[in-house]
């Protein structure tokens, strides 16, 4: 069973262990990756407050964070282990953040344009409304019950 728990400070070795085997393959292609200013960069944004871990049976197995700000929901980062990717993990957290985001009326995030999760969030409904020269920003409204 997929749960997400807060997370904490002890957690960033694993969140940007994950964050540089998932992206620097992809990133690679935009831009020459320097390991120390890619570090630093991450531990600059690193917020764990606003950061959930993504558990399977008590495993981590990957990090989501968001923030809502407004009416929108801002899904910054999102990363599954690539043992667990394409098993329905993502499509959980999804849901949850569905959950969670109870007043916002659209989720926002970016992706880079060479990213396999693009495929990912257009069958979540997220429709490209614009893009650099890197990445697609995304947006989907977000159904609520009256």
């Amino acid at each position: 069973m997929i749960t997400l728990r807060p997370a904490l400070s002890a957690d960033y070795s694993f969140a940007l262990s994950l964050y540089v085997q998932t992206i620097k393959p992809l990133a690679i292609a935009w831009m020459a990756w320097v390991d120390h200013e890619q570090e630093a960069q991450f531990a600059s944004l690193w917020r764990p407050d606003d950061t959930w871990i993504i558990t399977l049976n008590g495993q981590e197995i990957g990090w989501v964070e968001f923030r809502q700000t407004g009416d929108e929901t801002f899904l910054k980062q999102l990363y599954v282990a690539p043992l667990h990717q394409r098993r329905g993990v993502g499509s959980q957290v999804m849901r949850r953040l569905n959950e969670q985001g109870r007043t916002a009326k659209s989720m926002a995030l970016f992706v880079l344009k060479n990213n396999p999760a693009f495929r990912f969030y257009k069958r979540h409904g997220f429709e490209v409304v614009q893009e650099t020269h890197s990445t697609f920003v995304m947006r989907r409204k977000l159904d609520r019950a009256a």
